[in-house]
């Protein structure tokens, strides 16, 4: 759009801008300001992007990246009454306009979803290790889905589509999954290899990804739309709902909860990447000119065992029962090449310790495993050394002297409990509950506990951010009671 020049009316409404003077000679059309009342400045419309299956794992990283960039975006989905994956996303994404499309349904619903799209990123792909109908669940919708969205994208005047495939289609191929002693250890996969041993019989997943991309790739032969490819590996990475319907959520929520197996000598051994990572390939794939015509692999460079992922969050998140590490290495361990993806995509992935840290992260956080804790072990102090401005006495005492009762305001009632250790003895005014442990004899644990001065002498409070508890161990405590660390009257003076 030309910059305005000169004097200009425009429309009138009740949201649109007021009369005033059009931006003068040499204004551009990103910075040409209306002037008065109402002023408005006109930015670059950089287009629409429709973005398949978006509530998926890597479509919701991309659909983020796009609206941070200042793309509009549309998302489909199957069904828009479906509250659990649309609620999410209007929650997410308000912005983002939402309209329904099956993988496997019309074609009419996708060349409605690509009108006016500039681009589209087709992320719609079904990623399940365990199907009971392999053709039904993954190959049909795979390549149906590929090819409805591919041509209503060619029939809308789609500049450039990015479909997303996988490292499933390269390679290792089927014969070294069953057999990994067949792998040769120097080959590394690049963009030129195809995974084409797999079946539907064998490795149904793997096939249907490589059915699915080399459509895409038949489809544009003599197409004026652009085609790029990402292939990434595992995805890994910190999720932004709670859902665990799908096999990276499955994966790290079975790791933090205990049950996931670690695999033996033959594997699984998988390249990883960062769903972060792999949003800004699809964005760059779509942006830079030079990715047109390309596939990319977006992967690490060398495979990874279940055990050495969950070795990279075992000590970090010591409250979860993260299973112990295998004890035998891998037979293959497969490589591939990302040299394309870097040199052209300026692709450059995260350590898989930092995807994931961020990932745990997130299941926590969503609530898609609950919230555990590590307790720290409690370090006790003395009752000699409570002083008037101690801050959260811990102590491991006796109960040697429980006082007359005193009737509160709100109908409880309170006790100076006298407790100690070798070093001395303590006063601690209980209340409520904490008199149930208030037994004389028994060894309790005073945490967080803290220091109120009562008319010059020293009384510990436990109270709400407190806890006096009995102790389960068989400690010995004997009170000296010859030092009595509240009978010390102290006077408060200026400095």
């Amino acid at each position: 759009m030309g910059a305005p020049k000169g004097k200009g009316k425009v429309g009138k409404g009740k949201d649109g801008p007021s009369k005033g003077k059009g931006a003068g000679k040499g204004k551009t059309a990103s910075t040409a300001k209306g002037q008065g009342k109402g002023d408005k400045t006109w930015v670059v419309v950089k287009g629409t992007v429709l973005v398949t299956g978006a509530s998926g794992f890597i479509a919701m990283s991309c659909v983020r990246r796009l609206i941070e960039k200042g793309y509009k975006v549309r998302g489909t989905v199957r069904s828009l009454s479906n509250e659990t994956t649309v609620g999410p996303l209007r929650k997410l994404f308000p912005t983002m306009e939402l309209v329904e499309a099956d993988l496997v349904g019309a074609s009419d619903a996708w060349e409605k979803a690509c009108e006016g799209c500039k681009y589209v990123l087709h992320t719609a792909s079904p990623f399940q290790l365990s199907v009971s109908d392999p053709q039904k669940d993954l190959v049909d919708p795979a390549l149906k889905g590929t090819e409805n969205v591919v041509k209503a994208a060619m029939k809308a005047g789609v500049s450039r589509t990015v479909v997303t495939s996988s490292v499933a289609s390269v390679g290792p191929p089927q014969s070294i999954r069953d057999d990994p002693s067949k792998g040769d250890k120097d080959k590394v996969y690049t963009e030129e290899d195809w995974n084409k041993e797999s079946t539907l019989e064998k490795g149904p997943y793997l096939y249907s990804k490589r059915l699915a991309e080399e459509k895409a790739w038949e489809l544009v032969k003599d197409s004026k739309m652009e085609l790029s490819v990402i292939c990434p590996s595992f995805v890994l990475g910190p999720m932004m709902t709670g859902r665990r319907d799908g096999e990276s959520a499955k994966f790290i929520a079975a790791l933090l909860e205990g049950t996931l197996p670690m695999g033996n000598e033959n594997g699984p051994v998988l390249g990883t990447c960062d769903v972060r990572d792999i949003s800004m390939a699809h964005v760059a794939a779509m942006e830079i000119a030079g990715a047109a015509g390309k596939r990319f692999l977006c992967t690490s460079e060398d495979g990874s065992t279940r055990s050495e992922m969950a070795a990279t969050v075992r000590d970090r998140f010591k409250a979860y029962p993260v299973p112990a590490a295998a004890d035998k290495e891998p037979i293959y361990r497969p490589k591939w090449s990302h040299a394309q993806a870097t040199e052209i995509l300026n692709w450059r992935p995260r350590p898989l310790e930092i995807s994931m840290r961020d990932m745990a992260n997130a299941a926590i956080r969503t609530e898609m495993v609950a919230k555990k804790y590590t307790l720290k072990p409690t370090k006790f102090g003395k009752c000699a050394d409570c002083l008037p401005d101690s801050k959260s006495v811990n102590l491991l005492v006796k109960v040697v002297k429980i006082g007359e009762a005193e009737e509160l305001r709100d109908g409880g009632s309170r006790r100076d409990v006298v407790v100690g250790d070798a070093s001395g003895i303590v006063k601690i005014g209980m209340v409520g509950d904490e008199l149930s442990v208030a037994e004389v004899g028994n060894v309790i644990e005073v945490r967080n506990a803290q220091v109120r001065m009562v008319r010059g002498y020293i009384c510990l409070s436990v109270g709400k951010w407190g806890k006096v508890s009995k102790h389960e161990g068989d400690t010995e405590i004997t009170p000296n009671e010859s030092k009595d660390a509240s009978a010390t009257e102290y006077e408060l003076v200026k400095s």
